[in-house]
C-alpha cells in the first residue's frame, strides 16, 4: 500500500506543476519536466525534510509552502532570479519511513521563456537540500533577436487571402495586427502555431525570414 500511494502522491506531484506552468502560459509552450532524484534518510525526523524542503525551494523560486499542510508535499514556482510571471514549478516530498524519511524532487519549466533545463533545476534543489555542492544557474542570455530561428519576435509583413496584414509579435508570444487586433504565438521545430482570428499551422523558413501556411505568407522585417 505504501508504494501505491507514494506512486499517487508522485502523479499529483507532476500535474501540479505542469499544471501550474500551463495555466500562466501566454501562449502555447513547451513544458520540460524532470522526475527521479530520490534521496533515504534512515535515522532523522520527517520535520527536518520540511525545514529543509523549504529552504532548498525557496533558495530558487519562490514562496514555498507545503500544500495541504501536514502532508510532506512543499511546492514553489517562480521566474527564477527575476521578475515576471512563472516559468518554473518544484514539489520537494516528504514521507515518513521506518525512523527516518524519503524524499523525492519534481521539477518543471516552461519553454522557450524559462533559459534553464527542468533538470538543473532539479538536481541544484537536490543538492541544496542535501548539503552537497550546487552549480550556479547559468547566466539569462538576452532573447535572440533578428531573423532567429528560435522564436518568431519582430515585424511581420505579408498577405491573408489577398489582404495586406502587419503582425507585431513580441517575446511573450503575444501579438498584434496594423488594426490593433491580439492574439499568440507559438513556436515547435519549423512548426508555428498563430491564434489570430482562429489557430492557424504555419512552417517556418530555414533562414527564420518566411512563415506561411494555411492561408498566411509572412515576410520578417531584419
Amino acid at each position: 500500500m505504501a508504494s501505491t500511494f507514494s506512486s499517487r502522491r508522485a502523479l499529483f506531484a507532476l500535474g501540479l506543476v505542469a499544471g501550474v506552468l500551463l495555466c500562466s502560459a501566454a501562449a502555447p509552450a513547451a513544458l520540460q519536466m524532470s522526475t527521479g532524484i530520490r534521496y533515504v534518510v534512515d535515522n532523522a525526523p520527517p520535520t527536518e525534510c520540511g525545514t529543509k524542503a523549504k529552504t532548498a525551494l525557496d533558495a530558487y523560486l519562490q514562496n514555498a509552502s507545503e500544500n495541504p499542510e501536514g502532508s510532506g508535499d512543499w511546492f514553489a514556482t517562480g521566474p527564477i532570479g527575476g521578475t515576471g510571471p512563472a516559468t518554473a514549478a518544484a514539489t520537494v516530498r516528504c514521507y515518513p519511513v521506518g525512523q527516518g524519511y524519503v524524499v523525492t524532487f519534481t521539477c518543471s519549466v516552461q519553454l522557450p521563456e524559462n533559459p534553464y533545463a527542468a533538470d538543473a533545476l532539479c538536481l541544484d534543489v537536490a543538492h541544496n537540500f542535501s548539503g552537497k555542492p550546487v552549480t550556479p544557474l547559468a547566466t539569462p542570455t538576452p532573447l535572440p533577436t533578428g531573423c532567429t530561428t528560435t522564436n518568431l519576435v519582430g515585424t511581420w509583413t505579408g498577405t491573408n487571402d489577398g489582404n495586406d496584414v502587419t503582425l507585431k509579435l513580441d517575446a511573450s508570444g503575444g501579438l498584434t495586427d496594423n488594426e490593433d487586433v491580439s492574439g499568440n504565438w507559438g513556436l515547435y521545430g519549423n512548426t508555428v502555431t498563430l491564434t489570430y482570428y482562429g489557430t492557424h499551422t504555419l512552417k517556418l523558413s530555414p533562414d527564420g525570414k518566411h512563415m506561411s501556411g494555411d492561408g498566411y505568407n509572412f515576410t520578417r522585417k531584419c
